[in-house]
């Protein structure tokens, strides 16, 4: 660290980083430029714009294990607001740029590229850049000038300078590029959360949360009503008793729309509700309705913005009685616009909904200058119960991911004054309740399946089988009638069942058979009929067939003794075919009907509930607005 006196103040004035060639004095604003150990008054900074960042000169922090100090900061105007770009300086002496936008921190540094930049007018939302090898998707757009500096810095702020940025989104990178000078400056870096960055020596005390900060009051410019602004991200307000929408701005007022709002809204959280989702407290700090119109009608819903000072913001979205929670995606999908289906952190996502949104009433705070009548294109993607959601306008597309809430969660949560609405029907990303119960009787139907399979098995194992007698016969056509005896055969022990397997060479023909099984000592009989037939030919190049050329009968509890067969045959009478049959005589022949059964008998209930599963998802796929059908897809049936 390098230490020198203000030339204007006298002041002490700081350089930790050799990289660091200004520096603006704390004390009277001078912009001083480093020469060697001396330093030149350059003239009087541009005052900061107030705000209520946490973050200031001095706090520290970790970045992937690293710890960094921040050291100076420039600050962004543009037509939503102010954004700060924070100068810190790593341990091992690397510089690099902390930026916190609408409660997004980023932490990046400049990157050479070898690929040509875009030009700025040739970027759209949702275009496609390749940098540094890497595939990347412009999602913010943004002409914004730099008005102030603080600290040490690498370049001169002086009197500010208008910059065009564009941001660019790639698997779990951040890119901005900085059209401010030629060529371009390509930043390249990470997102983080608040937590994840560890801040120490901040503005406010630290805790539990992350940190808190005191809440600002003030007055609404046209009615004179009490309003309060909870983040330095908050750019502006809607005022719940006349419905007008206030822009902030250095701590000042400024009325954007006078009583824009002529109908008064009452949410169901009202604004200032806190409740604890997740591990965090939130607060509701704001209320808009929103509403897209589809073949004519109009389909309102409500979104609540949450605040929580170690956390920044999210939604509660309440849709028809139904509730999700939401946060931004700063890892986007690679998903094409308009594309139907598409893998995102390991899950499949379909297309529900598409269409326009737009805001027709605001209470509360945002971090936008937000506006009735505004809209953007969206996008609904479901993987129950998660959804994503995609907002495009000319200059920005935003993701956020919902996880479906129940409303006994939110109750809870909240614990709101008046009745929440109750659901109606069933919602675009709601869990199958039919879904877990359809897989658990799945799982047992395979394990009782499986089980009735080895207890088959082990029955046909175990059983004492054995053939008793095979004897072949022609059956002729010029005697279409006729009874053949065949040899004897001996049972030597009382048989649980005796299998008669008829099996023959018919083609186009049919024959009818008596079979009758006689114990030749006692003259007991059992008798059985069946009849055989087989057709085959060919229909419009087509082969079909029907029937069988073969069949069996079984006699059940056959005593021991000596026993033949007295078959009696009869055949169609025009048919000049002889036919064979090959008769064979087994005991104890395995019995499968009874197993048939009890499969037939299991496989009733997965595909009872398989029926339910699929009913709820028809019930879902109803509402979407593109008219697509359900789809079961891949599980463990």
């Amino acid at each position: 660290m390098k230490t020198a006196a203000c030339p204007s103040c006298g002041a002490p004035v700081s350089f930790r980083s050799p990289a660091s060639l200004y520096a603006v004095c704390e004390f009277c604003r001078s912009t001083l430029l480093r020469q060697g150990d001396d330093l030149q008054n350059l003239g009087r900074m541009a005052d900061l714009l107030e705000d209520a960042s946490l973050i200031q000169i001095g706090t520290e922090g970790r970045f992937r294990g690293q710890h960094f100090a921040v050291i100076g900061r420039i600050q962004l105007q543009h037509e939503a607001g102010i954004w700060n770009e924070w100068h810190i300086l790593f341990d091992d002496g690397r510089n690099a740029w902390l930026s916190e936008a609408s409660g997004e921190y980023v932490v990046n540094a400049q990157l050479e590229v070898s690929e040509p930049v875009p030009a700025f007018e040739s970027l759209l939302p949702e275009t496609a850049v390749t940098l540094a090898g890497r595939n990347f998707t412009v999602t913010d757009l943004e002409t914004a000038r730099c008005i102030s500096g603080q600290g040490e810095l690498p370049f001169r702020v002086a009197a500010g300078y208008d910059v065009n940025t564009a941001d660019l989104r790639g698997n779990d990178r951040f890119v901005t590029l900085d059209y401010s000078e030629t060529p371009p400056l390509v930043f390249a870096g990470h997102s983080a959360t608040f937590k994840d960055l560890n801040f120490a020596n901040l503005r406010e005390a630290a805790n539990g949360n992350g940190a808190t900060i005191e809440a600002k009051a003030f007055n609404c410019p046209h009615c004179a009503a009490p309003l309060t602004i909870h983040s330095g991200a908050i750019e502006s307000i809607g005022c719940e008793s006349c419905g007008s929408i206030i822009g902030v701005e250095n701590d000042n007022l400024r009325l954007l729309a006078a009583a824009a709002q002529t109908v008064h809204e009452i949410p169901a959280l009202e604004i200032g509700s806190k409740g604890r989702l997740n591990g965090v407290e939130w607060e509701v700090i704001g209320f808009l309705k929103r509403r897209t119109t589809v073949e004519g009608v109009d389909y309102d819903w409500a979104e609540y913005l949450l605040f929580s000072a170690g956390e920044g913001f999210a939604w509660l979205v309440e849709d028809q009685g139904h509730w999700n929670f939401v946060r931004t995606q700063s890892d986007i999908p690679q998903a094409a616009s308009g594309q139907d289906r598409f893998f995102y952190q390991g899950l499949d996502y379909r297309r529900f909904n598409a269409g326009r949104a737009e805001v027709t009433y605001v209470a509360g705070e945002f971090y936008w200058r937000v506006a009735v009548g505004e809209s953007c294109a969206t996008d609904d993607y479901i993987s129950p119960p998660y959804m994503l959601s995609r907002e495009v306008t000319d200059k920005e597309v935003t993701w956020s991911l919902g996880e479906y809430l129940p409303v006994e969660t939110l109750r809870a949560a909240f614990r709101p004054k008046i009745p929440l609405p109750r659901p109606r029907g069933v919602y675009a990303n709601q869990p199958n309740p039919n879904e877990e119960r359809h897989r658990g009787i799945c799982r047992l139907f395979w394990k009782l399946a499986a089980l009735a399979i080895v207890v088959q098995l082990i029955f046909v194992l175990l059983s004492t089988t054995g053939t008793v007698l095979k004897y072949r016969f022609v059956m002729k056509p010029a005697q279409v009638e006729g009874t053949v005896v065949t040899p004897e055969f001996e049972l030597k022990s009382k048989v649980r069942s005796l299998r008669v397997s008829h099996q023959t060479d018919l083609n186009n023909n049919w024959v009818s058979l008596m079979t009758t099984l006689v114990e030749k000592n006692t003259g007991q009989a059992w008798q059985g009929a069946q009849e055989i037939s087989y057709y085959r030919g060919v229909d419009g190049g087509e082969s079909w067939s029907e029937g069988s050329q073969n069949d069996a009968i079984v006699f059940k509890t056959i005593p021991p003794g000596t026993y033949y067969l007295a078959i009696d045959y009869e055949m169609n009478k025009g048919w000049d075919a002889s036919v064979v049959d090959s008769v064979e005589v087994a005991r104890n022949a395995p019995g499968w009907s009874n197993f048939v059964f009890l499969m037939l008998f299991l496989v009733m209930f997965p595909l009872l509930s398989r029926w339910r599963r699929s009913a709820f998802e028809e019930k879902r796929w109803y509402e979407s607005s593109l008219g697509q059908e359900a789809d079961d897809g891949d599980d463990d049936d």
